[in-house]
């Protein structure tokens, strides 16, 4: 599909590149003029044809036609800004230029002298080389490498998004290693009191010999378990020292803790205190989020006042944790180096990294709450939702957030694509309408002002006006002679008609008819200027 695209738009270039041939100003009814049309038309097609694997000989090929006729340089301009848009290296491009330039006006001198012709031709195609060859070479060359800049750009920024996504993927698996941690602790516990408690049942007299089997059984069995859990979980802990603080330590021991270390804290439960508590992982989560909201407040806002608020619902439990952005100034007797740690013996945490509300979010998400995390207000504030409820575990892979850099990019490359319409497309097309109305009509107007020769020598002083009306054109000339015309017949009305229907003659000869009375006084053949200003 885009070999066809490719080869389509190598047509339309064809196309649209012959199109621009006949616009020199030869005459069109000569036959040498057709068969010159029609090799150069060839010349653009093998020009166009190997202009993305060979951009020089497409360069070579053009740049001829321009040493042929100096009036066929739009082709070449346009293959050259193809070529600066192509990865063409500089040096072998300017080589080429300049080859072209010394041997095109080379090239133009000789046939000059054999044509018998203007020999300033040399002239106008070395300035054409330069001007329609090296100039668009270079804008094209600019556009790429502003491309490639962008491009460039555009990588560097999904990069660091991937960079960022990598981050967010070893927080959430970091958290996910300490909700392990905190199981273990929490279930070895609970497989600790079992052996102790089947050990008692062992040593128990009233117990006969079976139950106390069992009961041993049943002791080793759970120490065995503590020693696999303590096994597993302690490759997590290989680079992470466990944390002093207890396990089991609940939501207000924690902010007594912290302000017995120097943090204001203003705690409100909102009854939550006295209802049914939450699932371990649920409460353990709540726990995690109020630990990292008043470390982060304690690093980046030392000695202000932090707002922790409990509230309850039959569904689920919220915690809002607040702090002002602008920090007061650190208590008395307390320097800003000095700020309590909420989570002592944890080191290296997701705070300290810049990832731990992702690690937090990752936590809560797993017991299926919610966590945002944002500024309003002059405050910063994190807020926690859990359900009360056990539900079932939320599926844990990670969830990368999508890069939307390749989102901003291609909204980018609309935006380019919308204004390069609005400001390059649409007064394109317009002029284009416009030109093309203006030469329509001026095309009309010059073919149908057209006084054949046979009818011309019909005409002749005395013939009455509607004799002489019915051979006349349709149409008047709208240009005049450039000469100076024969003196009027007195009283005459004159009107004027073109020889030939070319659009751009080099010299345009006028017939005059001249009526008085409704008689024909005067038809005359009043030949044009040339290119040089003077008359044939």
């Amino acid at each position: 599909m885009a070999s066809v695209r490719r080869w389509g738009g190598d047509v339309l270039l064809w196309l649209l590149l012959s199109a621009l041939l006949p616009l020199n100003g030869a005459r069109i009814d000569e036959g040498p003029y057709v068969r010159g049309l029609l090799v150069a038309a060839l010349v653009l097609a093998v020009a166009t044809g190997v202009r993305r694997v060979a951009p020089l000989a497409s360069l070579v090929l053009a740049a001829g036609l321009v040493a042929v006729d100096p009036w066929l340089a739009a082709p070449f301009a346009v293959l050259s800004f193809l070529a600066g848009r192509s990865a063409l290296r500089p040096r072998p491009a300017l080589w080429t230029y300049a080859g072209l330039a010394g041997g095109g006006a080379g090239l133009a001198f000789g046939l000059a002298v054999l044509r018998g012709t203007d020999r300033w031709t040399a002239y106008y195609v070395l300035t054409e080389i330069v001007l329609c060859g090296v100039v668009p070479w270079l804008a094209g060359r600019y556009l790429r490498q502003r491309r490639e800049l962008v491009e460039g750009g555009w990588a560097l920024a999904e990069e660091l998004e991937r960079g960022h996504a990598l981050v967010a993927d070893r927080a959430r698996l970091r958290e996910r290693a300490r909700i392990a941690e905190d199981m273990h602790d929490a279930l070895g516990h609970e497989l600790s009191l079992l052996a102790l408690r089947a050990g008692a049942l062992e040593l128990d007299p009233s117990l006969g010999p079976a139950q106390r089997e069992a009961a041993a059984g049943l002791r080793l069995g759970a120490a065995a378990a503590t020693e696999r859990l303590r096994a597993v979980i302690g490759v997590l802990r290989a680079s992470d020292p466990a944390p002093l603080a207890p396990v089991d330590e609940t939501l207000a021991t924690l902010i007594d803790r912290v302000r017995g270390a120097g943090l204001t804290i203003a705690f409100s439960d909102g009854g939550a205190a006295g209802e049914p508590g939450l699932p371990p992982l649920a409460d353990r989560a709540l726990y995690r989020v109020v630990q990292e909201a008043l470390t982060n407040a304690a690093r980046h806002a030392p000695g202000a006042p932090v707002t922790v608020r409990l509230t309850a619902t039959p569904d689920a439990v919220t915690v809002t944790v607040t702090n002002p952005l602008t920090p007061e100034a650190p208590p008395a007797g307390r320097s800003g180096a000095e700020r309590p740690d909420p989570a002592p013996g944890r080191t290296g945490g997701p705070g300290g990294e810049g990832s731990g509300l992702v690690g937090l979010a990752e936590r809560v998400r797993l017991v299926g709450g919610t966590l945002t995390a944002g500024v309003g207000g002059g405050t910063f504030t994190v807020t926690a939702t859990v359900p009360r409820a056990a539900g079932g575990a939320v599926a844990a892979g990670p969830e990368r957030p999508r890069s939307d850099s390749a989102g901003r990019r291609a909204a980018a490359r609309r935006r380019t694509r919308r204004d390069l319409v609005l400001t390059v497309v649409v007064p394109v097309l317009a002029g284009a309408v416009l030109v093309g109305v203006v030469v329509g009509g001026y095309a009309i107007e010059v073919t149908g002002s057209v006084l054949r020769p046979a009818d011309a020598a019909r005409l002749h002083p005395g013939q009455s006006r509607a004799d002489a009306e019915a051979l006349l054109p349709w149409l008047q000339a709208t240009e005049r002679p450039a000469v100076a015309e024969p003196p009027r017949p007195p009283g005459a009305e004159c009107r004027y008609y073109g020889t030939s229907a070319e659009l751009f003659p080099p010299v345009r000869d006028v017939y005059r008819v001249c009526f008085a009375h409704d008689r024909v006084v005067g038809v005359d053949l009043i030949p044009g200027r040339t290119a040089r200003g003077g008359t044939p």
